[in-house]
């Protein structure tokens, strides 16, 4: 054996046996950590590199820092909360309670009645919304989106945060490195800039930071805040979905956005300066302020948000979601344009079936994502076996992320039902009990079902042998999605 072979076979023990030790004692789930050591072993060198990259929450030296130093204003902040006047009780609202209760163990977020909430499902409706809001603020306009495109519909309202800032409105826009870096590259992004507006690149990538921080962590979150008051979030990005990846030939992506006012409004502004804070060390202290009482007889939907990410309590929305199947009695109806589960969401879901319950899920015929499309696919055929409803929608790229639970509770926001959004992301979600909104809700699915295909267990066992090892071998990296 020449020398040269002994160091190669040395360097594969170091590494392997190194960096196995490593992920074994990270406590990451089982799937998650097999699927690390495999490509490890497979791929020694390129694995040890991806595993130092991206196996490991690593949100960099400065954002640890600064995180301990907002610890103590924002936890007096979230103390302040719990005994607002429009603090829920969570005991009167039996549905809802194990859900809120949840979560603000996790968050210590409480949910809040006197809210009122709209529902916004085309972008028609939704731009039209936001562009009247934008007009008429007064104060702060606040926008955090995973992806701004400066072109059609959006060209409009970029351009009235310009009037904006000059009647003495102050307008910050944070915007994730990855999915807006060709925006903040525009002649738009510039104009903006000489002109007031403050635009903050969240989570900056580049090829050095690599070697410090993890670079697949992204501000996936959707806000728009204005003057504190009016709040909106939910699943669509600052991009017209007339002109937006249109290359990608999925058709118009379709989303949904909610628009709410009252305390709700409040805490999404507060999750926005955290973040705000957090990618500029700028203090918002002047800034944050608790929800103004305002009783609201009708109507006062009760509302919870639940901002999840690295930073925050990493089990929560895991949890929340589990939470929010196994306690469902009637029905359970899910939108989500990536469907990568864990084992754990597939148990619930397929017990959920099998004890009765009508569970269907909503996705995308076409998808964007080569590797997420087909992993998703290599659950479908245990889910159908055991009664889960699928069907597969064909107007367009459908990217609405929507829980509905039995009646009247419903989960929007920003979270697909991927590894990613769920452990990795930094996302928002609502968590709403209202039967009304629940409803109005329904009737949305109901549009999305006219549109959409069902796939049978015979129709999906029956596939070609080719395309089953295809998605099973993207099923072996789910965990790392």
């Amino acid at each position: 054996m020449t020398w040269a072979a002994v160091y190669s076979v040395l360097v594969f023990v170091v590494i392997t046996l190194g960096l196995g030790l490593r992920i074994l004692t990270r406590n990451k789930s089982v799937g998650v950590t097999l699927a690390w050591l495999f490509l490890i072993m497979i791929f020694p060198i390129g694995g040890a590199v991806l595993y130092l990259i991206f196996g490991e929450q690593n949100l960099g030296f400065i954002r640890a820092r600064r995180a301990r130093e907002m610890y103590q204003f924002y936890g007096k902040w979230v103390l302040g909360l719990r005994s607002h006047p429009s603090r829920l009780d969570p005991a009167r609202h039996y549905a809802a309670k194990p859900l809120w209760d949840q979560s603000y163990g996790a968050i210590r977020l409480p949910a809040f009645q006197h809210n009122t909430l709209e529902i916004l499902d085309t972008p028609e409706a939704i731009l039209t919304a936001m562009h009247a809001d934008i007009v008429r603020a007064r104060s702060s306009i606040l926008l955090e989106f995973y992806i701004c495109q400066a072109d059609g519909r959006i060209l409009a309202l970029l351009e009235e945060l310009i009037i904006a800032v000059k009647r003495g409105v102050e307008v910050k826009m944070l915007l994730d490195s990855v999915g807006s870096r060709q925006f903040f590259r525009t002649a738009i992004c510039r104009r903006l800039q000489q002109a007031g507006v403050e635009v903050a690149e969240a989570l900056h990538a580049n090829p050095l930071r690599m070697l410090f921080q993890r670079q697949d962590l992204r501000l996936h979150r959707k806000i728009l805040s204005i003057d504190g008051e009016i709040a909106y979030t939910g699943s669509m990005n600052l991009a017209d979905p007339e002109t937006f990846q249109r290359e990608a030939n999925v058709g118009v992506w379709i989303d949904l956005m909610v628009r709410v006012e009252g305390p709700t409004a409040e805490i999404l502004r507060g999750v926005f300066l955290m973040d705000w804070e957090m990618e500029t060390g700028q203090k918002p202290s002047a800034s944050l302020r608790y929800p103004s009482f305002e009783h609201r007889e009708k109507p006062s939907i009760p509302i919870q948000v639940v901002p999840s990410g690295p930073a925050l309590a990493k089990d929560n929305l895991i949890h929340l979601l589990l939470t929010a199947i196994y306690q469902a009695r009637k029905r359970i109806i899910i939108t989500t344009p990536y469907f990568v589960p864990d084992d754990a969401l597939i148990l619930a879901l397929k017990a959920a079936a099998l004890r009765g319950l009508e569970v269907t899920i909503y996705l995308p015929f076409r998808n964007n994502s080569f590797l997420a499309k087909h992993a998703g696919r290599s659950f479908f055929e245990e889910l159908l076996h055991d009664g889960v409803i699928i069907r597969r929608f064909t107007g367009g790229l459908l990217h609405t992320k929507c829980v509905l639970i039995d009646d009247d509770i419903a989960l929007v926001g920003s979270v697909n039902l991927d590894m990613r959004s769920i452990w990795l992301n930094f996302e928002l979600t609502l968590v709403v009990n209202d039967l009304e909104t629940t409803q109005k809700l329904y009737r949305v699915v109901a549009d999305y079902h006219q549109k959409s295909q069902p796939i049978s267990f015979q129709q999906w066992s029956s596939r070609p042998y080719y395309r089953k090892v295809i998605e099973h071998l993207a099923r072996l990296m789910s965990p790392l999605l």
